[in-house]
């Protein structure tokens, strides 16, 4: 069995890196099951992104949104399974954001602008004809999946997952209906680029989740992610989002995000929000407010 060194030098040859003129090779972390590394080549710093198992789309992400002209990281070199993109930490156009870098209007602004051209890219593509390797996270949630849930939470009795399973596949097909774009699905500071000079612009990296859905799914998620000052400039750059997919989203999200929950090995710190919302019946609510915002009376 190779062992990662030797599984490193291959993946550095396919990049077109000579193994031996590596230097300085630094495991940085590992994360949603890939390794990041930094390295010198040539007296220059990159960052190595690897999934040493294979499966990821982050590749294909960096070259779809170069094509659209959506701003990443520069990316030099690729393979099926990892990225090789510019060292933030040497980078002398941006730098890594900051926890309190969330709480300035001007990254909420800056932010909204990377998201409008994702958003407008995105549904470009989409009524071209996506790449089949783009997914919709809430292409898992169907009537089945919904009464599976409360079982596997412990709290099949309660109304909701009937609730769910007759309305889930209407609110989908409510929501094929409405403009899909390419979402990002995971604002997080960490995973933001700020410019170090001129007026404030942003870009996200870390593609692991790049995905089709609704433009109103990314609005929530970055909201979530900005303090108050932020989060106003974010929604006053970008705009309201659309009330009909923000009705589905309310609706649809907390079920694809419970998914994830329980699949996990252990129950994330992040969804235990959601269990208040099911066991206070808000989340029964949103269903019922999405299946009547899809009704002619509400229209």
């Amino acid at each position: 069995m190779e062992s990662i060194t030797e599984r490193l030098s291959e993946v550095f040859a396919e990049l077109g890196f000579d193994p031996f003129e590596v230097h300085d090779l630094t495991l940085v972390s590992r994360r949603h099951g890939s390794r990041l590394y930094r390295l010198r080549y040539n007296h220059r710093s990159y960052v190595l992104k690897w999934q040493a198992e294979g499966g990821t789309t982050e590749p294909h992400a960096y070259q779809l949104l170069e094509s659209l002209r959506v701003p990443t990281l520069t990316l030099y070199a690729r393979t099926e399974d990892a990225v090789l993109v510019e060292d933030l930490d040497s980078s002398t156009t941006w730098r890594p954001a900051r926890e309190r870098d969330t709480a300035y209007a001007e990254t909420g602004r800056a932010v909204a602008d990377w998201y409008l051209l994702l958003h407008l890219a995105g549904q470009d593509l989409v009524a071209r004809g996506a790449p089949q390797w783009l997914t919709w996270e809430w292409d898992s949630l169907s009537p089945d999946s919904v009464r599976k849930l409360g079982h596997d939470l412990d709290l099949p009795h309660l109304p909701l997952w009937e609730t769910a399973a007759r309305h889930v596949t209407a609110l989908k097909e409510a929501a094929q209906e409405l403009k899909l774009t390419l979402t990002y699905n995971d604002f997080h500071w960490s995973n933001l680029a700020l410019s170090q000079h001129g007026p404030q612009r942003a870009l996200m990296f870390d593609f692991h989740l790049l995905g089709i859905g609704l433009a109103a799914s990314d609005h929530r998620n970055v909201s979530s992610g900005l303090g108050p000052a932020a989060q106003r400039a974010f929604s006053e750059a970008y705009g309201p989002p659309d009330p009909r997919q923000q009705l589905l989203d309310d609706a649809l999200s907390p079920l694809a995000d419970l998914q994830v929950a329980v699949a996990s090995a252990s129950f994330p710190p992040w969804a235990r929000a959601l269990l208040d919302d099911i066991q206070s019946g808000r989340l029964e609510k949103k269903l019922h407010r999405a299946v009547g915002g899809q009704s002619p009376e509400s229209s």
